[in-house]
């Protein structure tokens, strides 16, 4: 159900493509959609409980388009892309007042770089791996070089020694301030210093029906560059020359195999407090297998809930993306917006099998606020967890269902 990469899995999860920047007045809402590849199709949006209406927008790689609120705090927006994607927030203006969209991305194009990495003997085994930012990898040796994909510019290097099995860490250690330029090489070392001991903490219990949780530690220097430090089942390796400004990123995750998942994702400093959110008891979702699904039963309590996301995928017809936030949803039931008029969205609305899934999104953040391109709007102890509920076999038409 979820991968995880730095700060991937708690900025998805903190609904990466609705966060928002600077608000706009309040008497307006802006949405902003990045598509650099020129995906984008239509957009709509809607005010209060009104009728949905097209949105004009302008620009070119970055598309905004604006409307008014008048009298309302609540609105929807809504944008196709690729022909086959359907995005739609409906949120309040305190908790979402500049919504962003995500189309398209690129990666700027990477150089060619080398890094020569002297290795203390007494640091490897036969068979264990130098990497660099957690992907450029060669076998052990007193003297290694690595030829990672990295962009141009001044970065911090992450370099560790993982075993044979490539499942642990046995050390890690931050390089500062490297220019990496075309054609350009640098070199660095690991010694027997840069080998911390090891951090324990504890994992969480799996809910009856849960298998056991599995877990990610990954460390981001402050240069932006990052690298799995794990060791299994419940330790991490801390990083040598570690520094104010980086921060370890914990993913857990456990699921029923293909019917119920859980995920917690945390930013921290030291030692993690994991837990996993509460489930989705049997039976307390009902979905209708529609074109635009009704789903009843969204009257979940936590105290850090902070929306739901529904998710409906029927190949090759429709990946429609549903988020409603707590302030804008009125009752325990909600329909997905039928967007398919030519003058809205333009698609065709789905028919036959799919899967589909509801999500409680929970964080002691506003996390619809977040913006995915500023990292440094989390700091350390921030979480986000997602408990999901899920059918493989939706079929439009089918009938009701009810879930987990």
């Amino acid at each position: 159900m979820k991968t995880y990469a730095i700060l991937s899995g708690l900025l998805a999860f903190f609904l990466a493509a609705c966060g928002g920047g600077t608000p706009p007045p309040p008497s307006s809402i802006t949405l902003t959609v990045e598509d650099p590849m020129g995906s984008f199709n239509a957009a709509a949006y809607q005010v209060g409980s009104g009728s949905w209406q097209s949105l004009n927008m302008s620009g070119t790689v970055t598309k905004t388009g604006t409307f008014s609120l008048g009298s309302q705090s609540k609105y929807g927006v809504a944008v196709r892309c690729g022909g086959l994607k359907v995005k739609v927030i409906q949120a309040t203006s305190v908790e979402l007042s500049n919504p962003k969209v995500t189309c398209s991305q690129t990666t700027p194009s990477p150089v060619s770089f080398s890094v020569t990495v002297a290795v203390a003997p007494a640091l490897f085994s036969p068979g264990d791996w130098v990497c660099l930012n957690g992907a450029s990898c060669q076998p052990a040796a007193t003297s290694v070089t690595l030829s990672p994909t990295l962009q141009s510019g001044p970065q911090d290097l992450v370099l560790t020694l993982r075993d044979s099995s490539f499942t642990s860490v046995k050390a890690a250690k931050v390089v500062r301030n490297v220019n990496v330029t075309n054609g350009g090489n640098t070199s660095a070392s690991l010694t027997l210093s840069d080998q911390l001991p090891p951090v324990s903490f504890t994992l969480p219990t799996s809910p009856s029906g849960y298998a056991p949780p599995s877990v990610a530690i990954l460390y981001r220097a402050t240069g932006g560059s990052f690298a799995d430090v794990s060791i299994p089942p419940s330790a991490y390796r801390p990083v040598s020359g570690y520094a104010s400004g980086d921060l370890y990123y914990a993913e857990v995750n456990a699921s029923t195999g293909s019917t119920g998942f859980l995920t917690h994702s945390q930013l921290f400093t030291s030692t993690p407090s994991l837990s996993l959110p509460a489930p989705w008891p049997t039976g307390s979702l009902s979905v209708s297998q529609q074109a635009h699904p009704i789903v009843s039963g969204l009257s979940r309590t936590d105290s850090d809930l902070r929306g739901y996301q529904m998710y409906l995928q029927i190949p090759a017809q429709i990946y429609y993306t549903a988020t409603v936030s707590k302030g804008w949803l009125s009752g325990p039931s909600y329909t997905l917006p039928d967007l398919s008029a030519t003058g809205l969205l333009g698609y065709t609305p789905p028919s036959g099998s799919g899967s589909f899934s509801v999500s409680a999104l929970l964080s002691n953040t506003p996390l619809l606020s977040l913006d995915p391109s500023n990292p440094g709007l989390l700091s350390a102890g921030d979480y986000a967890q997602e408990a999901t509920a899920q059918i493989t076999n939706y079929t439009v038409g089918g009938g009701t269902v009810t879930l987990p």
